[in-house]
């Protein structure tokens, strides 16, 4: 056969080859899908799914915090957070899309500067960005329609829980504030952040190649998981008291700051708890940081006179002294190179302890606290819990200073025996008092009642804890008999309420300068105490930091316990001892502020409630947020709020009968 002529045999040879060739191709081919289906199956599964899924995640809302009574004072709400994916973004600009009027369109709704979210949304190297956080409703549904209108890719919305203060600023550094991320930052939010902090939840929702969602709204396997409520021993109603006791204290003073406890002297439940400057947590980035401090536990200053009933306690447990024991007053004593006066100068000869501690006579508690001497003065000061921590349920409690006895000279003894030279805290002062007034115990003061689980299961309770018996009760006595008559007789007189028996002790102390040393002209005023004297329900401490003109604490702490009490006394209908009538609540208000509250201007709208357990719904609009939430509480019902300011929707509708334990959804604005 010719060189190059086609033969048969050349046939089946190519053929052969082809089919070799083929076959190889086929099985690879098999071999390549068998290894992706086998072995690389579910990752590429998963792959392809996350290509057209946007998976989100979110929060639960955080555990409701309430009241003694139930009152809600915290609760929370899932809202709409706008995020931007600027890389995307990039990509649909190369593409067409105009992010400048993006921007423009979206930064007005949005209450933003156009310029910065154009920044937001150039950030070409990020895959993630917060637009803005907690959108309220009307910037929620003014963004998604811009978006959806305009088709703008490489935006998503997700949820994120909402906090939200229903009193506002009521209790506020007690309560404390979430952050953005949802952490507590303050307070009891920080306290038991990881008891009422919402759980970490994931859905996902379909989107198309742009990223944009198919059904904008619809998440697939999203979960909302009911947390612990937290009962805090607070009592709202005693609270509103001391907080607008407080305010007008501040507008009639001038004071720099305040603080003031109410605590039951025989469990050491706080019932009150007030710190001045104060904010309101829903907006606390617009507050000063001095302002979210609580200080009741973390104000550090000298006690002056408040500090003279623990000296006279420890004299009289060393048999020191006898209420009757007579000491000479001449109006000054020298210690060594230091001479100290009492308050007014005045000497009032040979008198009893008994009076020494009634007018307050500092060369009377001078002679005590030098027969007394360091060790002893120490002794006593850290056995009544001064020096260190109470252990409240709240972060951020100061010690206090003690001095070192070993290092004590004669004039330190001298004026630590007046309540100088040592700084305390106001909760420190009320809980020392109050061993006086229960009998002799220190307590632990403490201010979670308990924290229940959706099921009602209470998780952790709050209880008694005695510390400590400092005193015996005769001695108790012995002093209670003479603080008594600090208010009966003595300089404590303008605290007197008519027709009970006041027990308690006013303080006047120099402030401490940041530098060293004392402030000139800066006081801090105090007056703490009890009642009934002989058998308490309330004991209560006042203190003014640094008032204008008036500076003792018997001219401008005095009479603010004395009309915060009586207030609350008649409101938690406590009759007074002598057979006295009690004067009307509205009578007091009147009597003793210099107007009427805003709020009593419009009264409140009625809840109707039904034979059969049900609440028939009132018109709640026009009214604020604190007030709606005082009148769903009376029908046990829940508030779930909607942006600030008046109400001008709600969901029920006025006049709707539901179920007690129901949500009541209402708009504000």
């Amino acid at each position: 056969m010719k060189k190059g002529s086609f033969t048969l045999y050349d046939g089946k040879l190519r053929f052969s080859v082809v089919c070799v060739l083929v076959g190889f191709v086929f099985l690879s081919v098999c071999l390549r899908l068998a290894y992706l289906q086998l072995l690389r199956g579910e990752e590429l599964g998963k792959m392809a799914e996350r290509q057209v899924e946007l998976r989100q995640r979110g929060n639960t809302p955080r555990g409701r915090i309430v009241d003694r009574n139930g009152a809600e004072l915290a609760s929370s709400i899932m809202a709409k957070t706008l995020t931007a994916n600027p890389y995307r973004i990039h990509e649909a600009a190369g593409k067409g899309m105009d992010v400048v009027k993006a921007a423009g369109l979206l930064a007005p709704v949005l209450g933003m500067r156009p310029e910065k979210l154009y920044d937001i949304l150039t950030d070409k190297e990020m895959y993630f960005r917060y637009v803005k956080r907690s959108l309220e409703p009307k910037e929620y549904q003014a963004a998604a329609k811009i978006i959806a209108e305009n088709k703008f890719a490489g935006f998503n919305f997700i949820e994120e829980s909402k906090r939200y203060y229903v009193k506002k600023n009521v209790a506020a550094q007690v309560l404390g504030f979430v952050g953005d991320d949802d952490i507590g930052r303050y307070g009891i939010e920080l306290e038991l952040d990881s008891i009422l902090r919402g759980a970490r939840t994931f859905g996902s929702q379909r989107v198309d190649a742009e990223g944009r969602p198919i059904v904008p709204g619809q998440v697939q396997g999203k979960e909302e998981i009911p947390l612990a409520t937290v009962h805090l021993t607070l009592d709202s109603k005693m609270q509103y008291i001391l907080e607008d006791a407080m305010d007008d204290a501040l507008v009639r003073t001038h004071a720099v700051g305040a603080a003031a406890i109410i605590m039951d002297p025989y469990t050491g439940e706080i019932l009150g708890m007030v710190s001045r400057p104060t904010f309101d947590p829903n907006e606390y980035w617009r507050y000063p940081q001095n302002s979210w401090l609580n200080k009741t536990i973390s104000m550090v200053y000298e006690p002056g006179s408040v500090f003279k009933p623990i000296v006279g306690c420890a004299g009289l447990s060393e048999g020191i002294v006898t209420p009757d024991t007579v000491f000479q007053d001449d109006g000054s004593i020298r210690i060594a190179d230091r001479v100290i006066h009492n308050w007014d100068n005045e000497g009032k000869g040979p008198v009893p302890f008994s009076e020494v501690i009634k007018f307050s006579i500092n060369t009377g508690m001078v002679q005590l606290g030098m027969q007394l001497k360091a060790k002893r003065l120490i002794d006593y000061s850290k056995r009544f819990g001064f020096g260190r921590p109470t252990g409240i349920d709240l972060p951020g409690e100061e010690s206090g200073i003690l001095y070192d006895p070993d290092e004590m000279y004669d004039p330190d003894v001298a004026t630590m025996a007046i309540g100088q030279g040592i700084a305390i805290t106001p909760l420190q002062a009320l809980r020392a008092i109050s061993a006086i007034a229960n009998g002799g115990e220190l307590l632990q003061p403490y201010i979670i009642k308990k924290v229940t689980a959706p099921n009602g299961e209470v998780i952790k309770e709050g209880k008694k804890k005695v510390v400590r018996s400092v005193i015996t009760p005769q001695v108790a006595a012995q002093m209670r008999d003479m603080m008594e008559k600090v208010v009966s007789e003595g300089g404590g007189k303008t605290a007197a309420i008519k027709g009970y028996r006041i027990a308690g002790k006013t303080g006047t102390a120099e402030k401490l300068a940041e530098e060293g040393g004392y402030a000139a002209g800066k006081y801090i005023a105090s007056f703490v105490g009890f009642v009934p004297a002989d058998k308490p329900v309330y004991a209560m401490i006042v203190i003014l930091d640094t008032p204008k003109g008036a500076f003792y604490g018997s001219q401008v702490s005095a009479p603010i316990f004395r009309d915060t009490l009586q207030q609350i006394l008649v409101a938690k209908g406590i009759q007074p001892q002598d057979g006295s009538a009690l004067p009307s609540l509205a009578e007091l208000s009147g009597k003793n502020k210099s107007g009427p509250r805003k709020e009593e201007a419009r009264p409140l709208p009625r809840l109707q409630l039904l034979p059969d357990g049900r609440v028939q719904l009132p018109d709640c609009t026009g009214i604020d947020l604190r007030y709606a939430a005082e009148l769903l509480q009376q029908g046990q019902l829940r508030l779930k709020p909607y942006g600030h300011g008046r109400a001008y929707k709600q969901q029920p509708a006025a006049g709707s009968i539901v179920q007690a334990g129901s949500t009541v959804e209402i708009w504000f604005r």
